[in-house]
């Protein structure tokens, strides 16, 4: 019964492997189809005999199981061939198939004629099993010769893979061609020596074991092939196939063109490091993206040479929701389009560098203006003059603080065209008569009536002179910043200030920036014989007011000033 249970597992494996290789039919191949049906075939025949109660029953299963042992050595042999890459002449498949096909014949005239078998009866054993007991014919030499052939040919193959390393899998081809002649030896050993269960049958087993994987390598093979097939027709795109295992399968010309390492590969081995630029640019890709550290929507652009491109990672899928049986390497060659962006990306940076630099000679020009009219100030008033310089240097200060404030966000660039417009703050004061502007100690209407002159006046003034230089936006906007500060810088946050009487935000920002550093000048100027007040305590003057005469926010990053602003005054006057 053991023979038996063996015959029956060595059945129903090879019926499993048949309808696994059914079901997986997208990329089944004819040979492989034939492969798994001649195993199929072979492993039943021989339960059929071992449970054989008739000759008849014997002879009939006899039949079944050497469908097996005529074609099967073919069909194996030309699908290895096929594997790797070895193109046969169309007469030589004919030959060989045809040669099977009359060791069929042969075999059917069993019981009829002595040519194959001279004599054949059934056996029938104590343990409950049945064998064909036979003695051979003349013609029987035929299929003895038949394996020895194949035993040549699958030595033939091995070798012409081994020699092409870079077309197959010498594994895939190897495994096949080792397991062929493993089978036949043992067959030839089967004649020499009887044991109850058939050598033969023991090695056709491990080849059922075998079979699934190697038709899995052998349909990854297939399937690369139709990528490469269908990719060879794109000039500028390289193919590159990898297995699940990140073993090289294959790649197409121009991929070997763009990376010549590739032809120096071992295919079903994985990339080695010395591979240089396919290592780093590829195979390494490959790695990452099995460990999640390569995301294979994101392309990537190489260089290679002096040519540039694109690279993109697919898994390959046998059907759509199974796990990946291997990843496919897309190169497309995107010189043309890098440097194009390059160029656009250099001119784009030419005409930003043209344009910062049209804008600092506008931003000199404004300078220039200003320092030019500040001197025309000065000449009617030197203290004006002192003022205006003190003025700007407190200005810079504040605002570099303001740059980092957490309490009010204004943008840098803001904050220095407050810092060129402040000298402008008091050129309203050209239209002032000198007889009131040099009036020592003037009444308050006097102080009333300059003030509200000065700023009015002052912001007419500054939009005439910037007026032909403000065409563009950021001059306009300079403009805008540099009127405010001279119509707005006597206002006051409680709404006490001159000449409007403003309250709040309704000042604008610049405006209010101004008046903190214009005050403290104020007191520390001595201007119309004014007492000059010490530096801390004309600071706190300023500081108490924060809240009420000065914006809070801005405050906050005043007080922080006091010992760079102190730096600027020396006992009242100019450092």
């Amino acid at each position: 019964m053991t023979v038996i249970i063996f015959y029956t597992v060595a059945f129903g494996l090879n019926l499993l492997i048949f309808f696994n290789f059914i079901c997986r039919k997208e990329y089944q191949s004819e040979l492989n189809f034939f492969i798994a049906l001649a195993l199929l075939l072979r492993s039943y025949g021989q339960l059929m005999i071992a449970g054989a109660k008739t000759l008849d029953m014997a002879l009939f299963a006899n039949e079944i199981f050497y469908f097996g042992g005529a074609f099967l050595p073919a069909f194996m042999f030309l699908a290895v061939a096929r594997l790797g890459k070895i193109e046969l002449p169309r007469f030589v498949e004919l030959i060989l198939l045809a040669y099977s096909f009359m060791i069929m014949m042969f075999v059917l005239s069993i019981g009829k004629s002595d040519i194959y078998y001279s004599e054949v009866y059934l056996v029938r054993h104590e343990e409950g099993y049945a064998t064909l007991g036979k003695e051979y014919g003349p013609a029987h030499v035929l299929y003895t010769i038949m394996l020895m052939g194949y035993v040549v040919g699958f030595i033939f193959l091995f070798i012409r893979v081994y020699r092409n390393k870079n077309v197959v899998s010498k594994r895939v081809v190897s495994l096949s061609s080792y397991l062929a002649i493993i089978v036949i030896f043992l067959y030839l050993l089967d004649r020499l020596v009887h044991f109850p269960i058939s050598l033969t049958s023991v090695a056709y087993l491990i080849a059922s074991l075998l079979c699934i994987k190697i038709m899995s390598d052998a349909e990854m093979h297939d399937l690369n092939g139709c990528i490469l097939e269908a990719m060879n027709g794109r000039e500028t795109s390289g193919v590159v196939v990898f297995d699940q295992k990140e073993n090289f399968i294959n790649a197409n010309e121009k991929a070997k063109e763009i990376y010549p390492q590739i032809k120096k590969l071992r295919v079903g081995k994985k990339v080695p490091d010395s591979a240089g630029d396919f290592y780093r640019h590829v195979a390494q890709r490959i790695w990452e993206l099995r460990y999640g550290i390569y995301n294979p929507e994101n392309s990537e652009v190489v260089t290679v040479g002096d040519r540039k491109y694109e690279i993109y990672l697919n898994d390959i899928a046998l059907r759509k929701g199974n796990a990946p049986v291997g990843t496919f390497i897309e190169i497309e060659d995107v010189t043309v389009r890098e440097n194009i962006a390059e160029m656009e990306a250099q001119y784009g940076k030419e005409l930003e560098e043209d344009v910062k630099k049209k804008e600092n000679e506008i931003r000199d020009m404004q300078n220039r203006l200003v320092l030019g009219l500040a001197t025309v100030v000065e000449s009617r008033d030197s203290s004006t003059g002192e003022h205006i310089v003190r003025t700007q240097k407190g200005v810079k200060i504040l605002t570099e603080r303001l740059k980092n404030s957490e309490c009010i966000k204004l943008s840098p660039e803001y904050l220095d065209a407050v810092t060129l417009a402040t000298p402008m703050h008091d050129l309203g004061k050209i239209a002032i008569d000198d007889r009131i502007l040099k009036e020592k100690n003037k009444t308050r209407e006097q102080e009333e009536l300059i003030i509200r002159l000065h700023t009015e006046e002052g912001a007419k003034t500054v939009r005439k002179v910037l007026a032909g230089i403000s065409g563009r936006e950021k001059g306009s906007q300079f403009t805008d910043i540099a009127v405010n500060i001279a119509n707005y810088h006597h206002e006051r946050w409680n709404g006490s200030g001159a000449p409007f009487g403003l309250k709040g935000k309704e000042i604008p920002t610049e405006a209010r920036i101004v008046a903190y550093i214009d005050s403290l000048d104020y007191y520390l100027g001595g201007e119309d014989g004014r007492e000059i007040l010490p530096f801390d305590k004309a600071f706190d003057e300023i500081v108490n007011g924060i809240g009420t005469l000065y914006d809070p926010e801005i405050g906050v990053e005043f007080v922080k000033c006091r010992n760079e602003l102190k730096e600027i005054y020396s006992e009242g006057v100019s450092v």
